[in-house]
């Protein structure tokens, strides 16, 4: 036996850990309407690293919140690639998860976890507490099997079952994986605002910390997403000459030139848009959201806006361009009529680009690995809504959204996940660690 073989580590992550980190952070609020926001739950998660030994920092993040980053040095010392038979040095593992909710809503006793026939209910259990939870006990298990923690040992490639473990009247297993010794290094990202404008995620670039690889938990029914459309809103804006209605030929109505706006948008550039595809996403598509104009039935009206929701494919550019196309030809050369078009702060604080992972790139072939070890869907999926993924990808970190739970479940009175799940998530993360970074 080789070496390196002697010498594979059992990494274990404990199930009672997982759910118990789970519910606990459900009980913590931390939304848009709660005292301090995503402070309180950021303090118990530093603090929960820290008292396991892992290195946990705050970062600034938007005025007074911050987001939480912590850290399990690996070493970097190179070693022998099973896969490539050449040395390979250390990478950065980023787990990412947002640590804010949406509010309780409709939503009753959201913030008092309860575990029912399985299932975990609780805000920001499907979106995405249970992801995070998971994710943080995957870092605990891998400081928990460096040196200082005296690691049991096995031979490579042996999956092993401890004692059963009680979680709520249901059974579940500490999961378990042997794998070559890791280098590089695990980071866990919880990053605020992502549920109010992303501008955590923003922030969390911009500190500096570099990645190779990032896995975002939101709920993806623990598929592997590698695709998903980007967002850009649109404004369109008209000035007109105002006259009194009883004689309209004296002004130049902003409503009715907006309207001649909406009709161009849904006939002439959504038939455009649909012709464009991408895999496992569809059509680019263009609707209008808004408008309005005008102040009283007897008045031509001045003003007019109108809101356009534009959902592109990886690679489309100059998406404002093109609606701006559509308004030129209408607008330009209409004396006593002036106009705007510009992308608002909503989507372009924080650009909202698309995410497009190549099914062939490492992350994905290892992500695709782990869920095929735990008898889970290995093809990659796509999926409708946008997430904090896109902009780590835009940024040049290779990005994968994987997470459980079903976002149907996501933000409504049923915020919930089965517990089997986000055990199933950590046992998922565990084995991307290991085909990574060993």
């Amino acid at each position: 036996m080789s070496a390196q073989a002697q010498s594979v580590t059992r990494i274990t992550v404990d199930a009672e850990e997982v759910v118990r980190l789970a519910r606990d952070l459900i009980a913590i609020e931390s939304h848009s309407e709660a005292p301090g926001r995503e402070a309180p739950i950021g303090h118990f998660l530093v603090d929960w690293f820290r008292s396991r030994g892992i290195e946990a920092k705050f970062v600034p993040a938007v005025g007074d919140r911050a987001n939480v980053i912590a850290r399990v040095s690996l070493g970097d010392t190179p070693h022998s690639h099973p896969a490539l038979d050449e040395a390979k040095p250390g990478r950065t593992l980023l787990l990412n998860g947002h640590i804010d909710t949406v509010p309780a809503g409709a939503m009753k006793d959201a913030f008092t976890p309860r575990i029912e026939d399985g299932v975990l209910w609780g805000r920001g259990a499907c979106d995405m507490k249970g992801a995070v939870a998971a994710m943080c006990c995957v870092l605990a298990a891998v400081a928990r099997s460096g040196p200082a923690a005296d690691p049991r040992r096995e031979a490579p490639g042996v999956k092993v079952r401890d004692s059963k473990l009680g979680v709520e009247g249901r059974s579940a297993d500490h999961l378990v994986r042997s794998c070559a010794p890791l280098i590089g290094s695990l980071v866990f990202a919880g990053t605020v605002d992502e549920e109010t404008g992303s501008l955590g995620v923003k922030r969390l670039v911009e500190s500096g910390l570099k990645a190779d690889y990032a896995v975002v938990g939101e709920p993806t029914n623990l598929r592997v997403a590698v695709a998903h459309k980007g967002a850009c809103f649109i404004r369109v804006t008209l000035t007109g000459r105002g006259a009194h209605g009883s004689c309209p030929e004296k002004g130049v109505s902003a409503v009715s030139y907006g309207a001649r706006i909406v009709t161009a948008l849904e006939d002439e550039l959504r038939p455009r848009l649909a012709q464009r595809t991408y895999p496992l996403l569809g059509a680019s598509t263009v609707s209008v959201g808004r408008m309005s104009g005008g102040t009283e039935p007897n008045i031509v009206a001045e003003r007019c806006e109108i809101d356009v929701d534009r959902r592109t494919l990886p690679g489309e550019v100059d998406t404002v361009g093109e609606v701006q196309d559509v308004v030129s030809a209408i607008c330009d050369g209409v004396e006593g009529l002036t106009y705007e078009v510009y992308e608002t702060e909503r989507t372009s604080t924080v650009p909202h680009v698309a995410l497009g992972t190549s099914p062939d790139s490492p992350l994905v072939l290892a992500a695709a690995a782990a869920c095929r070890e735990a008898s889970l869907p290995a093809d990659p999926v796509g999926v409708t809504y946008w997430t904090d993924g896109a902009h780590l990808a835009a940024n040049g970190i290779e990005t994968v959204i994987l997470g459980p739970g079903d976002i149907a479940d996501a933000h409504g009175p049923s915020d919930r996940v089965r517990v089997e799940d986000v055990i199933k998530g950590a046992h998922v993360y565990l084995q991307i660690v290991r085909e990574l970074l060993s």
